[in-house]
């Protein structure tokens, strides 16, 4: 099933135009106002099933109508996901052999995006549970059962508990045009910062974009809506980040009693590729995403993102 669901990405990837039944008439003209994006993390490519495992989310994405002397484009979004972390050992019984414990995430975020030539203000709220109301064991599990020919059902055991969490996450994007098209170079600076009792941590990325691109208010690498213009291009992500707390390693910051807490790591290392291609109204991303390792025992872990995006 996994295998089949990447092979359909791969060709919509590089076939986007195939299968539509109208053509877009005067495509100069239009504009595309919002968006429905589905997203899927997995590290399946990498023949692994551990930590972050997989996450599936379902987004939604309006532009705001701007005044005629407005300076920024501001974007609202609405998104929903599930996330699935495992330890490496998935089938024993033994919580005193996980490197890491079960946990699963359920939530709700709102955004807005607020952009101009230049720079990127992004502020997010999210609210989710994890444990058993997160549904990730019975998701899991169903795939593993029915799916999955020849695996072994999840244990599941010590999985983190049932808690509500309330999260405010903040990205700040500082863009720079280093070449033009039709082969462009940009180099971005990403602050970042999160604060609640699921996610306290500062992180700082750096990025390098290559290929035919459109400018920070317009560009599929930020999932900026609203033209036409075709897009072809790949990045390379480089990051930092110090962590105060992960909820999803050591349980919620407000109190935890479930079985099987871990430290994380407060340094943590990310690296990411991925490629972009995006024209009418689709937009199509591929991303390997490296992290190091999140906690003693624990190794660094690979998985892959895919993403489709529809404008309307």
């Amino acid at each position: 099933m996994r295998l089949l669901l990447f092979c359909l990405f791969a060709l919509a990837f590089f076939n986007q135009g195939i299968g539509q039944t109208t053509e877009l008439k005067d495509q100069t003209n239009q504009k595309i106002d919002s968006s429905i994006e589905l997203l899927h993390d997995n590290d399946f490519l990498f023949y692994t099933d551990r930590y972050y495992t997989t996450g599936s989310f379902i987004g939604w994405r309006k532009v705001s109508k701007l005044k005629s002397d407005s300076l920024n484009k501001l974007q609202y979004r609405l998104i929903i996901g599930q996330e699935i972390y495992t330890p490496t050992n998935i089938i024993d019984t033994l919580i005193r052999k996980y490197d890491r414990p079960y946990a699963g995430f359920l939530g709700v975020s709102g955004g807005i995006t607020s952009t101009n030539k230049k720079r990127i203000l992004d502020y997010r709220l999210l609210a989710g549970y994890t444990g058993l109301a997160s549904g990730a064991n019975a998701v899991q599990s169903l795939f593993h059962e029915n799916a999955a020919i020849g695996s072994k059902v999840p244990a599941w055991k010590g999985e983190i508990k049932t808690s509500f969490y309330l999260n405010l996450y903040f990205n700040y994007v500082r863009e720079w045009k280093l070449q033009p098209n039709p082969f462009s170079a940009h180099m971005a600076l990403v602050p970042k910062a999160a604060l609640g009792n699921r996610d306290i941590y500062l992180q700082s990325d750096v990025v390098f974009y290559f290929g035919k691109r459109n400018g920070i208010t317009n560009s599929s690498a930020y999932q900026q809506i609203g033209t036409f213009e075709k897009e072809l291009f790949f990045a390379i992500r480089l990051g930092y980040r110090y962590v105060f707390h992960n909820a999803l390693l050591e349980g919620n910051v407000l109190g935890d009693s479930s079985l099987f807490l871990i430290q994380p790591y407060q340094n943590l290392f990310l690296y990411n590729f991925e490629i972009h291609r995006s024209g009418k109204r689709n937009s199509y991303m591929l991303r390997c995403n490296f992290s190091t390792p999140e906690a003693f025992g624990t190794q660094p872990h690979l998985y892959a993102s895919l993403s489709i995006i529809r404008g309307f």
